[in-house]
């Protein structure tokens, strides 16, 4: 029976995934039990299930009989996803930075002594950043849940309408979505901040390496602070997604909000012209890459005079394409699920 299937998710969905199913068999037996003792057919009516399923609880009260709900930073529910989040941005990072020390021992071997201890602090200190930044996303979304759980379960009465109904699969999100993203992010990050000068035209000429850098790196560290912020809801926003799994109106209202505001914050960044490195059409042809006879400069010159509006063009359009596709996946997820409840019903 629907409601019956309904119930048995809006607990389990509460459970890490490997306990679900485990949990999933006990409900189903305790309720066939109850049933069997009180059905009079052999068919139990509408009104015999919702007698057991209104004996049993509501759903939030049952899941934290099974488990200590309270006595958690992180909640079972969420710890899973914490734990895979965690690994990923500290992996990442160990990657990142790994990469950049490498990159600056093959640029500059002699100081090989220097970029080792830059890169050891570097380390630890965008570690524990990490680390720090998933934890209090985690503990604070885990307390938002707990709190809207235990304002549900203070109500005297509640009803098997309110039971959530099966997520579509392609309601679903993809653990494979978030992750991308966080990679990408941290990835990102640590190279705007710690080797913005890697970003650049690279030049390997008789066994020398030159980088030109787009950017004008002691002006852009002033913006750091807001590159963190950028970085941070990015963080949130897949975390959110990692542990909601599943799409609906409040998430895609969420997504784009986020969303919007880090255009915002990017746009600050790339308004300020000086941001840009003042010297880069010079450095380009004093190592001959560029000449000012040649029939590419007048392109090359103009491309670099509109970089702060052709970036500015890039970041808006990046956003608008990625709601977009939320907003289409979700629209999809929305159409599938009522086509299901459509057929139920018939």
């Amino acid at each position: 029976m629907e409601i019956i299937d309904r119930y048995i998710y809006a607990v389990t969905h509460r459970f890490p995934e490997l306990q679900r199913k485990e949990i999933k068999r006990e409900l189903q037996g305790l309720i066939e039990d109850m049933l069997e003792e009180r059905v009079q057919s052999d068919e139990p009516t509408e009104k015999e299930v919702e007698s057991v399923l209104h004996e049993l609880g509501h759903p939030a009260s049952l899941a934290n009989q099974y488990r200590g709900y309270d006595r958690y930073v992180i909640s079972p529910l969420m710890f899973d996803s914490y734990v895979i989040t965690i690994k990923i941005v500290l992996l990442s990072i160990l990657a990142a930075l790994t990469v950049v020390f490498a990159i600056d021992v093959i640029l500059e071997p002699m100081g090989i002594l220097q970029q080792f201890i830059e890169y050891l602090v570097s380390l630890i200190n965008v570690g524990a950043q990490g680390f720090a930044w998933v934890t209090i996303i985690f503990a604070l979304v885990d307390l938002k849940q707990r709190s809207n759980q235990k304002e549900a379960t203070k109500a005297k009465e509640w009803k098997l309408s309110e039971l959530p109904q099966i997520p579509d699969e392609n309601a679903t999100i993809k653990r494979s979505d978030p992750i991308g993203s966080l990679i990408f992010t941290v990835l990102f990050t640590i190279v705007l901040l710690y080797s913005s000068e890697l970003l650049g035209v690279w030049r390997f000429t008789d066994g020398q390496r030159l980088v030109i850098p787009f950017l004008d790196g002691s002006v852009f560290q002033k913006y750091a602070p807001l590159v963190w912020g950028i970085a941070i809801i990015s963080i949130l926003k897949d975390c959110v997604r990692m542990i909601l799994r599943k799409r609906n109106g409040k998430m895609l209202v969420f997504h784009t909000v986020v969303s919007v505001i880090a255009f915002a914050l990017v746009s600050i960044i790339l308004t300020d012209a000086q941001i840009w490195n003042p010297d880069f059409i010079q450095q380009l042809q004093s190592v001959g890459l560029l000449t000012a006879s040649g029939e590419d400069y007048n392109t090359v010159v103009s491309i670099w005079e509109g970089a702060t509006e052709g970036m500015l063009l890039i970041a808006g359009l990046f956003v608008v394409l990625d709601v977009l596709s939320e907003t289409s996946k979700w629209y999809k997820g929305r159409a599938a699920a009522g086509k299901t409840t459509a057929r139920k019903a018939s």
